[in-house]
């Protein structure tokens, strides 16, 4: 697997979490060797939904 910020090495790596609010301790996740970034499920999962609709306000003209 490739990074896609650097399309450097990434490896499978287990990240330790003592203070996890779902009880689990450890989870797995891609790491890239070069830029440390960090990829998992959760991550991925987010990244991969399209964005939500959000509703722009209107912006008042500005009087000089």
């Amino acid at each position: 697997m490739h990074c896609l910020r650097c399309n450097g090495l990434m490896a499978l790596t287990r990240f330790y979490d003592l203070r996890d609010d779902t009880g689990n301790i450890a989870f797995d996740a891609w790491r890239c060797i070069g830029c440390g970034e960090v990829l998992d499920s959760v991550i991925y999962t987010n990244r991969i939904q399209r964005p939500r609709f959000t509703r722009l306000r209107k912006l008042r003209p500005v009087r000089i």
